[in-house]
């Protein structure tokens, strides 16, 4: 059956063209080509298993990392006309779990979480249904959340075998080569079983800027000045859920905007209905953990701050991302004080059990069953791994985590072009998608020399009012950033 997806683009879904890597994923899929998709923040991912449901009138099984995410793509999906949706969350009681089970075959789009398919009676009535798709969302969870937070990741490999092996689907918006052999694995696939898309992560119209303050007071200061000068939505990004009430408080009391702190130590209704008002432009600022911002569709998002250090450069991309989906001009700043650094260590080292504390659980595996806390331990104890094997996954991702935050930590101190960086981490041939930029950061050459030409390109002045060429990135901030919409 050969399928016109121009015209069924157009014609249920109302837009004229693809964006970049949506038709060759396609066509991979109604060529039934498990795929492995690495789209941009933005690049249109959900578009994809709905247009495949849409023509193939088959079930898709979409595997999802967060509440959140899953209730704001089910009314996406109901807003564009997909009625017969539903996600499978923990927020469920237990009558309506029990309804939505009873009636799962009468659903086209199902969300699940990967903790969700652990379930027994889940997984049974999941696996009497036929499945077309198989979509695992935000895919570098399997690799980054998998081995020490999240060990239901590891497991979707089985999961998809015991569903008798359908069409899979992995979609990320960034992975090194490292994740993308992880996922594979993990999903339990060769490689050569699998057809990539990988498009660039490269964002041309983010402005990238960091910078190195004596400390949080410091800090502080430079938030508030930022934002009582920056213009239109943004999202302000910390590693601490009291810092982002705290920095809500503070930034609505003396910027006069409005702000709200999200996080996931907020209730699901609470949640929902910050990021609602959000979407709406009923609030200017989110200021928000890490929970915050997959799936958030929203195009005209200003700026993303980052005031405490990423855990590492794939989430750093991943979450300037969500800005200038517009194509706009848009400015990621990152903030960094001394101190970061370390919240990160004992972050990594709070994730991750000490040797001794294993061995106790191995030794005393009843632990494992009475406290949750320990059930990625469990995970590896029940699946009949030994201590040492264990102890060893554990080390290894203790020191991958630390040599990710290194990276991070190098990209503050970067002394060259920002954007160079960033790419190179992603093995991109950098100088093919930097050439003739004028459009950078706060460190790039060709961004100074071309100030007359930014000038006319970008802020409408002609080359007579382009006087002098900015001497510092805070100036680039006023001239371009700080113009009101």
């Amino acid at each position: 059956m050969k399928i016109n997806l121009h015209d069924i683009l157009k014609r249920d879904f109302g837009f004229t063209s693809f964006r970049p890597g949506q038709e060759e994923i396609l066509r991979h899929l109604f060529a039934n080509q498990n795929t492995l998709a690495i789209l941009p923040t933005g690049g249109g991912k959900t578009l994809l298993y709905q247009m495949y449901g849409a023509v193939t009138h088959q079930r898709v099984v979409i595997v999802s990392p967060l509440i959140s995410l899953m209730f704001d793509q089910v009314s996406r999906l109901q807003y564009l006309g997909s009625k017969r949706v539903v996600a499978l969350t923990s927020a469920l009681d237990f009558q309506e779990k029990a309804i939505i089970l009873s009636r799962l075959n009468q659903y086209q789009f199902i969300y699940v979480s990967p903790e969700m398919l652990a379930n027994e009676q889940v997984f049974q009535k999941i696996k009497s249904l036929k499945i077309g798709l198989f979509v695992v969302d935000e895919a570098h969870c399997i690799s980054e959340w998998g081995p020490d937070f999240r060990p239901d990741y590891l497991n979707l490999g089985k999961v998809r075998q015991n569903l008798g092996r359908p069409l899979t689907l992995m979609m990320t918006a960034t992975a090194t080569d490292v994740v993308k052999a992880d996922i594979i694995n993990h999903m339990n696939f060769d490689s050569a079983d699998v057809q990539q898309v990988v498009l660039p992560v490269n964002r041309p119209n983010i402005f990238l800027s960091a910078k190195v303050l004596a400390n949080q007071q410091e800090k502080d200061r430079e938030l508030i000045d930022l934002v009582s000068k920056l213009h239109g939505p943004g999202i302000i990004y910390f590693s601490s859920k009291s810092k982002a009430e705290e920095a809500a408080v503070n930034l609505a009391v003396k910027t006069g905007r409005q702000v709200m702190a999200y996080h996931g130590g907020m209730d699901n209704q609470t949640r929902f209905h910050i990021q609602q008002q959000f979407m709406d432009g009923n609030l200017d600022i989110v200021c928000a953990t890490s929970a915050f911002g997959m799936g958030i569709d929203k195009d005209d998002i200003r700026f993303v701050i980052h005031y405490h250090l990423p855990a590492n450069i794939q989430s750093y991309v991943q979450e300037i991302g969500r800005c200038g989906r517009d194509q706009k001009p848009s400015l990621a700043v990152l903030l960094y004080e001394p101190n970061d650094r370390y919240l990160q260590m004992n972050l990594i080292a709070n994730t991750i059990p000490e040797r001794n504390i294993l061995k106790y659980l191995f030794q005393h595996p009843k632990a494992l069953t009475n406290d949750d806390q320990f059930r990625v331990v469990k995970y590896y104890h029940d699946n009949g791994y030994s201590l040492d094997q264990t102890m060893g996954i554990f080390e290894h991702s203790r020191q991958r985590r630390i040599t990710e935050l290194g990276a991070m930590v190098q990209y503050v101190y970067q002394d060259g072009c920002r954007r160079d960086d960033l790419l190179k981490y992603f093995n991109e041939r950098v100088s093919a998608t930097l050439k003739n930029k004028e459009f950078c950061c706060d460190h790039d050459i060709d961004f100074w020399n071309n100030w007359q030409s930014f000038n006319e390109k970008y802020l409408n002045q002609s080359l007579k009012s382009a006087k002098s060429k900015p001497k510092s990135w805070q100036e680039v901030i006023d001239k371009l950033f700080l113009l009101k919409n």
